[in-house]
């Protein structure tokens, strides 16, 4: 009733699986002997798993039009995390900036500013509450609650319009069940170090029908903790380790399937997360309507959210000056199954999206205290089957912005399957990111420099655009599967984050982007589009299952990343070569063992505009090993433990633009069901 994303899974599992690969795979279950039956109902769960983001519609992931990678519910499982970073960063092609210990997530070279966060399809945005960047939006929803997390990699403004350059990554929660399921989780994770801070997360969550056949609710909370780093453990002492960090979440959603046609969602959640002393508290609000009818399926989603940061941007040391964000959108789309020369989808959508802010403290200038900006798009995408084994995949978004007007994202992708284990997948795409909410207004004026200067928005500034292509090679069988993937992305226009400044007063007026002073004689300064930036790279995976209970799989990143304004530079927090290995093994039926070992290879935390890369901050590559074991008391209790990064290796910050690398730590967990 209410499993696999609902009405619009179950009949893509129906509509647009095709009977030809139906038929294959079941005559390979039927013919062959018992071992390679297993092997083949393997293949066959891998072929047909089922992703929603990187297209208009739900599609089987080898058929995708994109570089996307699937991280499960039963995956997040073993892995001793404690939030969702630390479970992007194992999957290729992504990095973690640490800038400060602030761990952003970042696709392809390109950061977190860059990366489109989704919870179930919906936009989360809270940059306009902390300008200088944030690592919230990738954690507004506990692991508890996750099914899965569909990570896209490359642009995908055709379908999801500003943000989306670098990427998309869509976190999906668990759906309603039809029966009543619940769990409660609680872990500990002990430092060896003393020094360093010990963190602790306790979740639960509880799903089942009200009225059977008919409604059915889900809810889940969860309360994760960190205790800041003494400050002595690093060398420099004036420089922080981690902060204490807090979050606490509670999340209601109610499903009512009032016929076999239609199903809708009402939700609502609150989240409350507090990093470094600045605690930033999130209402979001609902309603999705699912539909599948004679002509094709449906989908229309209304949401909105408001985000308060309690301490706001910091303009006066140790004050609160608080702000508040709102973000509100209507999503609709229908995807029309079209017999016309080739079997074809067509998606057809269109969306509004609107956003203010409220700050007394920076938004002094002569439009007031609040500012808003709203936009809306129309989408087409059209998925073409020219045979079983090539699809083409042709696509366009046009946004028109409030402020700088309509801008076009086109794309085209192919997927050709060369055999039936042997996939080619390409294409070109275009994307774009208008200016931040702050960037943009004309009376935002935040203290910088120190408190020697000021930061205006600018109306003058232009979207930044890109150019992203992409090739790759992908390999499923019933023993081994993995792929490679070489990509490019042009990026133009990049506004500086944050922009040139300076505080002496003499240096100041020789700044292009200087305009003019302040009453009191602080140099001001605006944003510009002056930056070009290029990345490319390659990624590669492979999973391999030799035999009965053993898996081993690993992947590898290599980036180049260079900021092409002036003197060519390479970019901060982009290591050049990144690799992930694991290994699990399923002793016993009870029992299941891990090792994971994760390489970060040297990267530069600071590099001057002259490209002088004597005068730069740099970190040495590092390598970090867990291991984990699992085992299932009964079949309503797991308990986990395991000892994270074995061998000790610690990273510390020696200077400002540097981080830390936790050391050898015990984790602890315990997992009730019913």
């Amino acid at each position: 009733m209410y499993h696999s994303s609902g009405i619009t899974n179950r009949n893509t599992a129906v509509r647009y699986v095709t009977a030809r690969r139906g038929l294959k795979l079941s005559l390979a279950l039927l013919l062959s002997t018992s071992s390679m039956a297993f092997a083949e109902e393997e293949e066959a769960i891998v072929l047909n798993q089922v992703v929603v983001t990187a297209s208009g519609s739900a599609i089987d992931k080898r058929d995708a039009p994109a570089s996307i990678t699937v991280v499960t519910a039963e995956e997040i499982a073993k892995m001793p995390a404690q939030d969702v970073r630390d479970i992007l960063s194992k999957v290729e092609g992504v990095t973690v900036g640490r800038a400060g210990n602030a761990n952003t997530i970042q696709i392809r070279g390109l950061g977190e500013r860059y990366t489109l966060f989704l919870i179930d399809g919906k936009r989360v945005n809270s940059a306009p509450n902390m300008f200088r960047g944030n690592d919230y939006d990738s954690g507004w929803v506990p692991l508890d609650a996750i099914e899965r997390i569909e990570i896209v990699r490359g642009p995908m403004s055709s379908l999801y319009g500003s943000d989306a350059i670098g990427g998309v990554i869509n976190i999906i929660t668990k759906k309603v069940t039809d029966a009543w399921h619940g769990s409660v989780t609680t872990d500990y994770t002990l430092q060896q170090n003393r020094k360093a801070g010990d963190s602790w997360r306790t979740g639960f969550y509880l799903s089942g029908p009200l009225v059977k056949d008919k409604f059915g609710l889900k809810l889940y909370g969860s309360w994760d903790h960190r205790n800041a780093d003494d400050p002595s453990l690093n060398p420099n002492a004036a420089l922080a380790g981690f902060t204490e960090s807090d979050s606490k979440f509670i999340d209601a959603t109610g499903t009512w399937t009032p016929d076999s046609q239609n199903e809708f969602d009402f939700n609502y959640g609150y989240s409350r997360k507090a990093h470094d002393n600045y605690p930033l508290d999130r209402h979001a609000l609902s309603l999705t309507h699912r539909g599948d009818y004679d002509f094709g399926t449906t989908e229309l989603k209304l949401w909105g959210d408001r985000v308060h940061n309690y301490r706001g941007h910091g303009n006066t040391l140790g004050v609160d000056q608080p702000n508040t964000a709102y973000n509100a959108g209507i999503d609709g789309k229908v995807v029309l199954p079209v017999d016309m020369m080739f079997d074809q989808k067509l998606t057809i959508g269109g969306s509004h999206r609107y956003q203010s802010i409220d700050d007394p403290y920076v938004l002094t200038g002569e439009g007031g205290t609040s500012s808003s900006v709203w936009q809306s798009a129309l989408f087409i995408e059209d998925e073409i089957k020219f045979s079983d084994d090539f699809l083409v995949t042709l696509g366009n978004r046009l946004d028109y912005h409030e402020n700088f007007g309509a801008h076009n994202s086109p794309r085209v992708y192919g997927v050709y399957h060369l055999t039936k284990e042997l996939t080619l997948k390409g294409g070109w795409s275009s994307a774009f990111k208008s200016p931040t909410l702050l960037e943009n207004s004309p009376n935002w004026r935040q203290i910088s420099c120190g408190g020697s200067c000021y930061l205006l928005g600018s109306t003058d500034l232009k979207p930044e655009t890109s150019q992203s292509v992409e090739l790759g090679l992908l390999y499923e069988g019933a023993i081994w599967s993995g792929g490679v993937t070489a990509f490019r992305n042009d990026l133009k226009n990049m506004i500086p984050f944050p922009p040139n400044r300076t505080g002496d007063v003499t240096e100041a007026t020789k700044y292009p982007n200087f305009v003019g002073f302040t009453p009191d004689g602080l140099p001001m300064f605006t944003y510009e589009n002056v930056d070009r930036a290029r990345t490319q790279g390659i990624e590669a995976s492979v999973s391999v299952q030799p035999f009965d209970g053993w898996t081993f799989k690993a992947n590898y990143t290599f980036l180049d990343a260079k900021n092409l304004s002036g003197v060519e530079r390479p970019l901060a927090y982009q290591p050049k070569h990144s690799a992930n290995f694991g290994v699990d093994w399923q002793a016993t039926e009870k029992l299941n063992l891990s090792v994971n070992v994760n390489y970060v290879g040297k990267q530069y935390t600071w590099v001057p505009a002259s490209g002088n890369l004597e005068w730069a901050s740099k970190m040495d590559a590092f390598v970090t090993g867990d291991v984990v074991a699992s085992y299932d008391v009964n079949e309503n209790f797991t308990v986990r433990g395991g000892v994270l990064n074995v061998a000790d290796k610690t990273v510390t910050r020696t200077v400002g633009d540097d981080f830390n690398v936790d050391g050898r730590r015990f984790f602890f967990s315990a997992t009730g069901r019913f």
